[in-house]
């Protein structure tokens, strides 16, 4: 576990799209905070610093948010980027409760060579980036670590292969493949399937053009 990652807020008043357009252009965002028994809360944070946090841990990541001097603990519900910029334009924050188990999305961190990559060209395929998992706040991971070492061509690894300690429970299908290594063969032909140009259209002539 990593230390407390604490993000400064203001709670803020005005409502409404000149509002919000003057927030950014000072260089803040909009960010809404909701859940529990408390009303939601309208705040801004400093877009920079929010920016330069999910570039450093990522959304999956407890914050400790102190608006105006009152921390709570909270986790990303959801980012508002401009599709145009790029940029981060809104953000919803949910509280969450030390004591409560709470749902979270956990990277998955690949390390090592696959066996069937070193020796026979195999072509390793990650199949799922993250996992949904239940946990208490303090147990959550930073990511969920997988050793792809042992695997050769067309061994996969499994939600069923990791293992955690009992107090993470993961919630996907223990079947779900996390990662698989494919023979080159078996990734050319999907590449070529994939790139095989469409059919000419058939245009039929109909009664109307021939008239």
């Amino acid at each position: 576990m990593s230390a407390n990652i604490v993000l400064d807020a203001k709670s803020r008043v005005e409502r409404g799209k000149n509002a919000m357009n003057r927030l950014r252009a000072d260089g803040l965002v909009p960010v809404t905070v909701y859940g529990g028994s408390e009303s939601a809360v309208s705040t801004s944070i400093v877009k920079r610093e929010f920016t330069a946090l999910l570039r450093h841990y990522g959304r999956n990541k407890i914050i400790y948010l102190n608006i105006d001097g009152v921390v709570n603990p909270v986790k990303i519900a959801e980012l508002q980027i401009d599709p145009i910029k790029s940029t981060l334009i809104h953000a919803d924050l949910v509280r969450i409760f030390m004591t409560d188990i709470t749902t979270f999305n956990v990277p998955i961190k690949i390390i090592g060579e696959p066996e069937g990559v070193k020796h026979f060209s195999g072509v390793l395929d990650i199949v799922t980036h993250e996992l949904e998992i239940e946990c208490l706040p303090g147990d959550l991971p930073d990511s969920i670590v997988v050793d792809v070492t042992p695997l050769n061509i067309g061994d996969h690894f499994d939600v069923s292969d990791i293992k955690l300690d009992e107090k993470v429970k993961i919630m996907l299908d223990p079947s779900t493949v996390i990662a698989t290594v494919v023979s080159p063969r078996a990734e050319e032909e999907a590449a070529s399937s994939t790139e095989a140009p469409a059919e000419p259209e058939v245009i039929k002539k109909g009664k109307t053009e021939e008239s």
